[in-house]
C-alpha cells in the first residue's frame, strides 16, 4: 500500500503549501468543473493580469508538481503569472480515470486560457504534454502566443512503448498497478492513433515554437526533433538539440528553460503578440 501511494505521482494540498513555504511566492490551488469532472491547477499570480502567463503541462505519468521548481523562482514570478495543471486523469483532476483524447485534454485548458485571455500566454509541454500544448494552440489560436516543447512525443512513427507498459493493460497486473500508471498506460496504447489525427495541425501553428530535446532520450526518441523540423513552419520554429541529455528536461535543464522563456516573453511582447509566419 505504501508503494502504491508513492507511485500516484501527485502532491496533496497540504504538500503543495509545504513545498512553497520557504519561497517568496504563495501558490493558490484552484478547482474548476470541466464537463462534469474536476480539473485542478496550481497558480502563482498577482491577480492583476498584467504579466505574461505560462501554463505548464506535464507528461505521463505526472502532475502539476513537476514544475514547482519554476513557480517557486522569484525571478520567474516577477516576470510571469504561472499555472501548472493536473491533466485529466492525474493529480486531482478526475484522478484515475483515463482520458486518452488529445482534443479533450487540450479543451480542459480552455477555462484557464480564458481567464488569462488579456495576457500573452505561453504553453510549456513536456513529453505527452507536448502534443496537448500543440492541440490547445490550434484550438484556441487567439489565446496562445507561444509554445515550448520539451522532449515531446509528437511523431506517430516514433512512438516508443515502455517494456512493462503491458502490465497496466493485463489482468491481474492492472488491478495491482497504481492509478497514475494505469492512466499513463491507457494513453500510451492510444497515442499513435491520437498523434495521427494531429498531423494536419502542425502547419496551422503561426506562433513561436521552441523545441528542446536530448539526443540520448531513452523514453521519447530524438527522431521527434526531425519530425518537428519537417512539420512546423521554419519561420516559427527554434530547435535546440542537447548532446548527451536524456528525457527529464524540466529538472536537468531548468536554467536553459528559464532563459528561453524569458526570451520568448520579450520577443512576443516586443512584436505586440503578432508573429507573421508563412503558411
Amino acid at each position: 500500500m505504501l508503494l502504491t501511494s508513492c507511485l500516484q505521482f501527485r502532491t496533496s494540498p497540504k504538500g503543495v503549501i509545504s513545498e512553497f513555504e520557504n519561497s517568496a511566492v504563495v501558490p493558490v490551488i484552484k478547482d474548476v468543473d470541466f464537463d462534469g469532472k474536476n480539473f485542478r491547477y496550481i497558480e502563482v499570480s498577482d491577480a492583476n493580469y498584467q504579466k505574461p502567463t505560462i501554463i505548464f503541462i506535464h507528461g505521463a505519468p505526472g502532475s502539476s508538481d513537476n514544475y514547482f521548481q519554476f513557480m517557486k523562482d522569484h525571478t520567474m514570478a516577477a516576470k510571469f503569472d504561472m499555472i501548472s495543471v493536473d491533466r485529466l486523469g492525474y493529480g486531482y483532476s478526475d484522478f484515475g480515470n483515463s482520458e486518452t483524447s488529445l482534443v479533450v485534454q487540450a479543451k480542459s485548458l480552455a477555462s484557464v486560457l480564458e481567464e488569462y485571455k488579456n495576457t500573452a500566454t505561453f504553453l510549456v509541454g513536456h513529453s505527452y504534454g507536448g502534443p496537448v500544448a500543440v492541440k490547445a494552440a490550434v484550438l484556441y489560436p487567439k489565446l496562445v502566443q507561444g509554445i515550448m516543447l520539451l522532449a515531446p512525443a509528437i511523431d506517430p512513427e516514433n512512438e516508443k512503448k515502455v517494456g512493462i507498459a503491458w502490465m497496466g493493460k493485463t489482468a491481474p497486473f492492472r488491478w495491482l498497478t497504481p492509478s497514475s500508471l494505469k492512466v499513463a498506460t491507457d494513453e500510451k496504447y492510444s497515442h499513435v492513433d491520437e498523434l495521427k489525427k494531429m498531423l494536419p495541425d502542425y502547419k496551422k501553428l503561426c506562433i513561436p515554437v521552441i523545441y528542446i530535446h536530448g539526443d540520448e532520450d531513452s523514453l521519447v526518441p530524438f527522431e521527434n526533433l526531425a519530425f518537428a523540423e519537417k512539420s512546423i513552419d521554419s519561420n516559427c520554429l527554434k530547435l535546440i538539440a542537447l548532446a548527451g541529455e536524456d528525457h527529464f528536461l524540466p529538472w536537468s535543464q531548468e536554467a536553459l528553460i528559464k532563459e528561453e522563456l524569458f526570451a520568448l516573453g520579450s520577443k512576443v511582447i516586443g512584436m505586440s503578440h503578432q508573429i507573421a509566419c508563412d503558411n
